[in-house]
């Protein structure tokens, strides 16, 4: 802690309140290392290890409800895939160069409703989703039609996927063609090829969807909506270094950033 402050106990207890607070405004999902970037972000300059002990001495961790086993959507044997793009290059620095898409499942009371996402690799951002009932090319491109209109990509645009009927389809590579993106699709039954994206969905699966449960598709739609924007603009990403996909963006758009 920086010099001047109170004594330890109550410089502990100052550090404890806002732990608290950082745990209820994350949903009680972040670890050590997140609670001690908030906490320098904030001002509090406090040591990793100590920040451990505290939490540790008052009994706060994250809750983690449950794992999530990757899915690859059902391929269509008599549909053409298109090659490998990507092959697994996830170091990628340049805003909309490369998407990622895929679709997940989420119970909604005794049935399942379908969340169809398109990712921006570089900064890890979610630009576009569609939820549906099910899942369908149409519901493949809603969610890249979103993307579109928000984004406006220039040429040359890379959107990797799985080998699922939804992104083999006609409507989906016309929809691909027509806005000028190069299709790029894993090799089959490979969820590994599409990592990034998959890393996602097992945020939505463990900090938020796993805690929930949902009567309606109305009210899944509600609740993913608020958490993309939450996930977008302030949830911390060790791929970007700590920062939010947001902070990510500003930083890269910004006029003093050289490597841009």
């Amino acid at each position: 802690m920086k010099a001047g402050c109170p004594k330890t106990h109550d410089r502990d207890a100052v550090v404890v309140a806002h732990i608290r607070q950082i745990e209820r405004e994350h949903d009680h999902n972040y670890g050590v290392q997140k609670v001690y970037e908030e906490l320098n972000d904030k001002g509090i300059i406090i040591g990793r290890s100590k920040v451990q002990r505290i939490m540790h001495a008052h009994g706060i961790k994250a809750q983690i409800k449950s794992k999530y086993k990757p899915q690859t959507t059902k391929a269509d044997p008599n549909e053409q895939a298109f090659d490998n793009l990507l092959n697994q290059n996830f170091e990628v620095q340049e805003i909309n160069r490369v998407w990622l898409a895929d679709i997940t499942y989420i119970r909604v009371g005794g049935q399942w409703c379908y969340l169809a996402c398109i990712l921006d690799l570089a900064r890890r951002k979610i630009v576009g989703w569609a939820l549906g009932n099910r899942p369908t090319a149409d519901l493949a491109c809603k969610a890249l039609k979103m993307a579109i209109v928000k984004e406006r990509p220039a040429k040359g645009l890379i959107h990797h996927s799985d080998r699922g009927s939804q992104y083999t389809s006609n409507k989906h590579k016309d929809l691909l063609k027509e806005h000028n993106i190069l299709g790029s699709m894993s090799r089959k039954g490979n969820p590994y090829d599409n990592a990034p994206m998959e890393s996602f969905f097992r945020l939505l699966k463990v900090e938020h969807v796993k805690k929930r449960s949902f009567a309606t598709i109305g009210q899944v739609a509600a609740s993913i909506e608020a958490w993309i924007s939450y996930y977008n603009t302030r949830r911390r990403h060790s791929a970007l270094g700590g920062i939010s996909p947001l902070c990510y963006e500003i930083r890269r758009n910004s006029p003093f950033n050289l490597s841009a």
